[in-house]
């Protein structure tokens, strides 16, 4: 009985964990304003693509992957993708979504726009 009460703690504890964990993704649609050049929105998927929106209009799609608080944004197409990948730390408190460059020295574009504060919207 001992045994059945252990077990089902541990595994309560688990399924508690992988909770914590998926709040902590970055799946989610965030938005900033620049002031120079309008509404910018990040649509990061459950299943490792996005997109970014520029005033409404997509003009990156792409792929992502995360390890813990690390993101690689690569794959991308459209009139304003990069052709290397980037890859930046991120970190969200509340609703406020921030990116930190680790490397992406090819695409200006990119790391201008994710130097500014996101805010999830969905």
């Amino acid at each position: 009985m001992r045994r059945l009460a252990i077990t089902t703690s541990i595994a309560a504890a688990l399924v508690l964990a992988s909770a914590a964990l998926a709040a902590g993704t970055l799946a989610g649609k965030y938005t900033t304003r620049i002031a120079s050049t309008g509404t910018w929105v990040l649509n990061f998927a459950t299943g490792g693509t996005y997109t970014v929106s520029d005033n409404g209009r997509i003009v990156v799609r792409g792929k992502y992957s995360t390890t813990g608080s690390k993101v690689t944004l690569s794959h991308e197409t459209g009139p304003a993708a990069c052709s290397t990948s980037g890859k930046y730390s991120w970190t969200r408190t509340g609703k406020t979504l921030r990116f930190v460059r680790i490397s992406d020295s090819k695409c200006a574009g990119r790391s201008g726009v994710l130097s500014h504060a996101f805010t999830q919207i969905g």
